[in-house]
């Protein structure tokens, strides 16, 4: 009947459409390979449907594959979800169920001939791989969306043991003998994998994206060299603390005599020495504010600490800390020093205008021989360093 051939080009269509929607983001996603699974997915059970409902178009022995495609399209399916997480499938294991339940499969279609072993083993199998699965997906639960997915894949495992236990209570192996496609096991499998299909590769789909825009809002806000933040990071940073943890202080740091250092040694220890220091600037200030990458080999940290006491402490910690960074072998005996420009937020300041403190701070710094602290005072700079260059 033309219902029936309808019917049963219904799934796999709705396969190949996923299977290049993801073959598409695939070639702009990067990072990950989730996109790459999850075409090889849906490709693989487009073609484990149309073996399994059009025998009548290949050899009558070819049925036998779709059963084996199946649990790659679970195998890969998990692992196109799990690969955001840099986590998969233990590969010993499934590889090892697959072999197994290959060989029964393919005993029960060519030896025995058996659907009361054939059905139950592809039942098995593909349970087993999910268990295998599963623990990946309840670990990786950060965002809501990881967690919506945890609970499909919960539901489809829970799916397969329903099927499962469906066919011996009720006695399907009979009826799937004389009309395997339209029994009432088979029906249920179709229409309970279309909507499992549906739904997980519209929440495939909806991670993928969700991890470009992430990783292209990382590239635009983080300093590619150090890791710290940048400008643009800069402003998205001062818009969260105005919410959460305001900073009441800013300090300007700048490396003394940096550009002998890249006329000396060249750039590529030049960018070595940046990220050494960057990496000082984060474990000084833990717990106590945000390190920012202003440009060339400025830096400014902006401190939720606002007592002068306090923040001329970290600045003096920051200085003494730069001058005791050292790169690895070769280059261990290359020391870079750095000056720092302080300036504490007043009552109706905002950051921009602490910074402009900090930064004429820093240049009299500078001024005055470099590798020291200036504390800028309220709407002026004290002239008087706090910190001198030590003997």
């Amino acid at each position: 009947m033309i219902t029936d051939k309808i019917f049963f080009w219904v799934l796999p269509v709705m396969y190949g459409v996923f299977t290049a929607v993801f073959v598409t983001l695939a070639r702009s996603e990067g990072g990950t390979s989730s996109a790459k699974k999850g075409a090889a997915a849906f490709g693989m059970g487009m073609l484990a449907i149309i073996l399994d409902t059009q025998r009548h178009l290949f050899p009558h022995w070819f049925f036998t594959m779709a059963v084996p495609l199946h649990w790659l399209v679970l195998w890969y399916t998990s692992d196109a979800f799990l690969a955001r997480h840099g986590d998969k499938t233990p590969v010993k294991p499934a590889a090892t169920l697959f072999a197994i339940g290959l060989a029964i499969n393919l005993y029960a279609t060519f030896i025995v001939d058996s659907v009361a072993i054939r059905v139950p083993n592809a039942s098995i199998v593909a349970i087993a791989i999910l268990t295998l699965a599963l623990p990946g997906f309840v670990k990786n639960r950060a965002k809501r969306l990881d967690k919506v997915t945890a609970f499909v894949v919960a539901m489809c495992w829970l799916c397969y043991l329903v099927r499962f236990a469906f066919y011996f209570t009720l006695d399907q192996s009979g009826e799937y003998a004389r009309t395997s496609q339209w029994s009432q096991y088979m029906m249920i499998f179709y229409f309970s994998s279309a909507i499992f299909a549906l739904s997980l590769a519209f929440l495939l789909m909806m991670a993928i994206t969700s991890d470009m825009v992430a990783r292209h809002f990382v590239a635009a806000t983080v300093d590619p060299l150090t890791g710290v933040a940048n400008r643009r990071g800069f402003e998205r940073m001062l818009d969260e603390s105005q919410e959460i943890l305001p900073f009441h202080s800013v300090l300007m740091v700048d490396l003394d005599h940096f550009k002998q250092v890249n006329d000396t040694h060249g750039h590529g220890i030049g960018d070595g020495v940046l990220v050494a220091v960057s990496q000082t600037l984060i474990s000084c200030c833990k717990g106590l504010g945000e390190v920012v990458r202003f440009g060339g080999e400025e830096f400014v940290v902006l401190l939720r600490p606002g007592e002068r006491h306090a923040v001329l402490q970290v600045a003096e910690l920051l200085r003494t800390a730069v001058a005791a960074t050292r790169l690895g072998a070769p280059h261990h005996h290359l020391q870079v020093t750095a000056s720092v420009g302080v300036a504490v937020l007043d009552p109706d300041e905002d950051v921009d205008d602490a910074i402009r403190r900090a930064d004429r701070a820093l240049y009299r710094a500078k001024e005055n021989g470099r590798n020291r602290v200036v504390f800028a005072e309220a709407g002026s700079v004290n002239l008087n360093p706090v910190a001198a260059i030590p003997a």
